[in-house]
């Protein structure tokens, strides 16, 4: 740096370095407001790296003491850095169709953010004037060096240039398109008024049936592709300003009815070109029939669970009496002759309260529910379900 600034190099670094996402922000402001983002990243990101890109020969200079900011008729600009920026910057946006005017025009807009920074963030008044005049000079440099490059075109070069760009363009257009068209889930893409602009090869399938991969896109017609059915929540949805939002919804396919989660999402655009939304569908139809039988079998085994604990307190209150009467009929047995005429009929009934006995300790040990045949139907097989009860708990 100059002798005039011996001590603000330092400072300045500070500040452009610490501060870089609010000159992105700054320069997005400056954009959007004198309609350069219609020709621009779409992306934050983008905009974030371009001021990356232009503090970082500022910074590079601040580092070692900082840029001399004067100018002379025999300054070697293609040997100068932050000239040689300006020209490498031409070479760039020249390929991309951009003219020097809109160039020339942005450059003066990044420009304006650095000086609205320092204007912020300056100690005092004093240190303002010199950090601005710095800018300014880092900015005329950068501009010379691009009207420079802009004046000394070489015409054929130029064109092979322009080529190997419209190339790598349409290579880049392919490579999406390839890709869009390859996802296994269904993709479409919504202007601003809610129509669809755009589906991909799965989602053609899912409600046309078989389709030639890319027919949207290369066929002389358009695909029927409506939302009719989806169309209230995607108004909600868009006018809610939320950034996502998903819902699920039986819908009619070219599979018969099935079930969809739908998830929309609005596009990532800082530059505000593209406000439409993206829609993604997922078959989630066997998930809710799965969901459902489970949910079946978890309310069956909720009901047997009921009706055995009931079964099982039934039988636990019954083996009091069949006790009791087991126990009288053993007692009369004893005190009849062999031959006596009660006998027999005394013994019928110990042997039924025995079975009944039986039967209750069955059900007292039955946690599960199978069946068997009895006619034309299907009963409830006591004796599979204890004895595999029994197996179970060892006894």
């Amino acid at each position: 740096m100059t002798d005039q600034f011996p001590t603000d190099a330092a400072t300045l670094h500070a500040i452009i370095a610490d501060h870089e996402d609010w000159l992105t922000d700054r320069i997005l402001f400056y954009a959007k407001r004198r309609g350069y983002t219609a020709y621009t990243s779409t992306l934050r990101e983008a905009w974030r790296q371009s001021i990356a890109g232009l503090s970082a020969p500022l910074l590079a200079a601040l580092e070692k003491g900082g840029p001399d900011v004067q100018l002379s008729p025999d300054l070697d600009y293609a040997g100068d850095p932050l000239a040689r920026f300006g020209m490498a910057e031409t070479q760039r946006h020249r390929e991309r169709g951009v003219g020097p005017a809109m160039l020339l025009g942005l450059m003066k807009h990044y420009c304006q953010s650095y000086m609205d920074l320092v204007d912020r963030q300056s100690p005092d008044l004093a240190s303002n004037r010199r950090f601005s005049q710095i800018l300014k000079r880092f900015f005329d440099r950068i501009e010379i060096g691009l009207c420079t490059a802009w004046q000394k075109p070489d015409t054929d070069e130029q064109m092979k240039n322009l080529q190997k760009a419209n190339r790598s363009i349409t290579n880049e257009k392919n490579t999406y398109l390839t890709i869009f068209e390859s996802l296994q889930t269904p993709v479409a893409v919504l202007d601003e008024n809610n129509r669809v602009d755009a589906i991909n090869h799965a989602w053609a399938t899912l409600f046309d049936g078989p389709v030639v991969p890319g027919a949207d896109y290369c066929g002389d017609t358009p695909g029927n592709h409506p939302v009719a059915w989806f169309r209230e929540e995607i108004d909600r949805f868009v006018a809610s300003g939320e950034m996502d939002r998903t819902k699920e919804k039986r819908v009619k396919t070219a599979l018969g009815q099935r079930d969809l989660s739908i998830k929309m999402k609005r596009m990532r655009d800082v530059s505000e070109k593209y406000s439409g939304c993206v829609i993604l569908l997922e078959d989630v139809t066997r998930r809710k029939q799965a969901d459902s039988v489970l949910e079946e079998t978890s309310q069956s085994s909720e009901r047997l669970k009921g009706v055995l604990e009931l079964a099982g307190a039934v039988c636990h209150d019954m083996n009091q009496p069949l006790m009791a009467i087991s126990g009288y009929a053993e007692l009369l047995l004893l005190d009849c002759p062999d031959d006596g005429p009660h006998v027999q009929k005394l013994k019928k009934i110990t042997e039924q309260v025995a079975k009944v006995a039986e039967i209750t300790r069955k059900l007292m040990h039955v946690t599960h529910y199978e069946t068997k045949t009895y006619l034309d139907q299907q009963i409830f097989d006591i004796e599979k379900s204890s004895s595999r009860s029994r197996t179970e708990s060892g006894t």
